[in-house]
């Protein structure tokens, strides 16, 4: 049975050799999007692409888009229109971009690998696209649970 969505991850030797995992990525990105979406969210078909970035284009595209004038650790992009003329699996769903620099101090901030908190930015971006919010306290907090179940669920992290 093929599967509803394919993952490509693009940038990932911009991260600690020790975070190169490609194999744990695509499992995190997946798990991540196999939980249930938000209201406003979507069941994901198509292309996932998860992109590892160095802090200036990160800074680049968050002000682009968000209007913020600084780096930041993950953006996450839906494609919410399908394509005409584009079979299931060439159409994109979306974009997942997290911030090498980022991965490395925030890392080092909470006390963990940067495995761990690449993980962590990856399940994040996928719930983003899952339509999940986390502007606020309450919706910050129930995204972190979900991130921390798809985490534990993962094998030799």
């Amino acid at each position: 049975m093929r599967k509803p969505f394919s993952i490509r991850i693009s940038g990932i030797s911009l991260l600690p050799k020790s975070a190169q995992k490609s194999k744990l990525i695509e499992q995190a990105c997946s798990l991540s999007l196999k939980t249930k979406p938000a209201a406003k969210g979507s069941k994901p078909k198509g292309e996932i692409n998860i992109v590892f970035l160095p802090s200036p284009r990160m800074r680049s595209l968050n002000k682009k888009f968000l209007k913020k004038d600084r780096d930041t650790d993950v953006l996450a992009f839906n494609y919410d229109a399908p394509l005409p003329g584009k079979s299931l699996p060439d159409q994109p769903f979306g974009d997942i971009f997290i911030s090498s620099a980022k991965v490395r101090s925030q890392a080092k901030d909470l006390c963990h690998s940067p495995l761990k908190e690449t993980l962590t930015l990856v399940s994040h971006g996928s719930l983003h696209l899952l339509g999940h919010d986390d502007s606020t306290p309450r919706q910050r907090a129930a995204m972190t649970r979900l991130q921390d179940k798809v985490l534990s669920t993962l094998k030799s992290y």
